[in-house]
């Protein structure tokens, strides 16, 4: 029989942590020529945007700076929406720093809700791009 490896929840963000108005962080990313080989592996005709980066590459920027601010995450919550509003250009060996702001929390049928803003911006502090996530955290 095998036992299940018990998972502690010590130190990971709680939805007790989220609040409104509050930034979490920010985190940067450099769109490399790694980062962007690798996205057009997946989609090629992508390739015919650079070297503007390809608008759905926003979604790895953000997710990349919410792995890094808001870690150690509990397990089991969900990603339940996510929206973006382009605002100006990235173009390869920029760097882009992604600021992640709880906008509200609630509670909603026994689950915990937080929708968060991200605001991104350039090198240079121009905005880039923004967009909402709206997660179900687990605890």
């Amino acid at each position: 029989m095998q036992s299940k490896a018990k998972i502690s929840l010590d130190g990971c963000i709680s939805h007790a942590d989220f609040e409104p108005g509050k930034s979490m962080g920010s985190a940067s990313v450099n769109l490399s020529d790694e980062l962007i080989d690798h996205w057009v592996t997946l989609f090629p005709s992508d390739r015919a945007c650079l070297p503007a980066m390809p608008q759905g590459m926003t979604s790895v920027l953000v997710m990349r700076a919410y792995m890094e601010i808001l870690s150690p995450r509990p397990p089991g919550n969900v990603h339940a929406g996510q929206s973006f509003r382009m605002q100006g250009t990235v173009n390869v060996g920029d760097h882009v720093t992604t600021e992640i702001v709880c906008e509200k929390k609630w509670q909603k049928n026994g689950r915990n809700w937080v929708e968060l803003a991200t605001t991104s911006r350039d090198g240079a502090g121009n905005t880039v791009f923004t967009g909402a996530m709206t997660m179900i955290w687990a605890v």
